[in-house]
């Protein structure tokens, strides 16, 4: 004789509750990131960037029924681990090809949506107010990170300074690609916080010019400029998962009319290197 199993009806409908539940809470997790908080947490590092976002973008943000909160970090590391682990929404102090190396060096799921205006390096001497008058065997400071150490030397090259091997991959180029350097510039690598105090101990620096503005330094005396090109703006960036959220609410609040017109009426910000997208005057 078969026996059918009795399975009891209180058992289905757990079973489906349960399904259910599964999905629905899939589903929460889902539109929840897609929810754009009352409090979008902003990491930045010390420089313009804070401020010029605090002047113009905040306004935005607040017309849109929203609030920036500014999280601010030292370093170049924690703001991108930070963002990867969801303690911030966003963060803007990289630019593009800085977040690429990140992103695959260290395995994080982060993403830009859009560039804003951009200090570059700039080249500042306490000692000289030209190259002409900068002497053979004149000791130079640089940034030591390799990203920063790679633009610095672009800059010295694009300035006539030096040449570099044009064999090697002009965005991971270091010290030893120098390839002429015909006043014998001593280069010397540190952190790029240290050399706008290190103008008193050596001949020039090249200084990222979030530091540069920090350190109040004065722009029109530098001897020396980068061509900001659009791979090295900064950006604004987000976790990949809230790149339609998040990401899209910021990067409309950028492109909005009044950022665009605080920041070209502002005396300072005005000088930034603008993104490709900005409106033309």
């Amino acid at each position: 004789m078969k026996f059918k199993k009795i399975v009891p009806l209180a058992l289905i409908a757990l079973s489906f509750t349960l399904a259910g539940c599964g999905k629905d809470d899939a589903a929460s997790a889902k539109a929840q990131e897609q929810v754009v908080p009352n409090e979008i947490k902003v990491g930045v590092v010390p420089g313009p960037y804070r401020e010029m976002l605090a002047q113009y973008l905040a306004p935005v943000v607040e017309k849109k029924g929203h609030k920036l909160v500014f999280v601010e970090f030292t370093d170049w590391v924690q703001p991108d681990s930070a963002l990867d682990s969801g303690a911030i929404d966003a963060n803007v102090f990289q630019h593009q090809s800085y977040l690429n190396g990140i992103v695959a060096n260290q395995g994080l799921h982060l993403s830009s949506v859009i560039n804003v205006p951009t200090l570059g390096i700039y080249v500042f001497s306490d000692k000289y107010n030209s190259f002409d008058a900068v002497p053979e065997g004149a000791t130079v400071g640089i940034p030591n990170d390799a990203v920063n150490l790679a633009r610095a030397l672009r800059v010295a090259r694009d300035l006539k300074l030096i040449s570099l091997d044009n064999k090697k991959d002009e965005q991971k180029v270091s010290i030893a690609d120098i390839s002429e350097n015909p006043k014998n510039y001593n280069f010397v690598s540190l952190e790029a916080a240290q050399l706008p105090r290190s103008l008193d101990s050596i001949d020039l620096a090249f200084v990222p010019g979030n530091y540069a503005y920090a350190a109040k330094l004065d722009f029109s005396k530098a001897l020396g400029a980068e061509d900001v090109k659009e791979p090295i703006k900064l950006v604004v960036a987000v976790q990949d998962h809230k790149v339609d959220s998040v990401g899209k609410f910021l990067k409309e609040a950028v492109l909005d009319p009044d950022f665009a017109k605080g920041v070209d009426s502002d005396p300072v910000f005005k000088n930034f290197a603008k993104p490709a997208w900005w409106p033309k005057n």
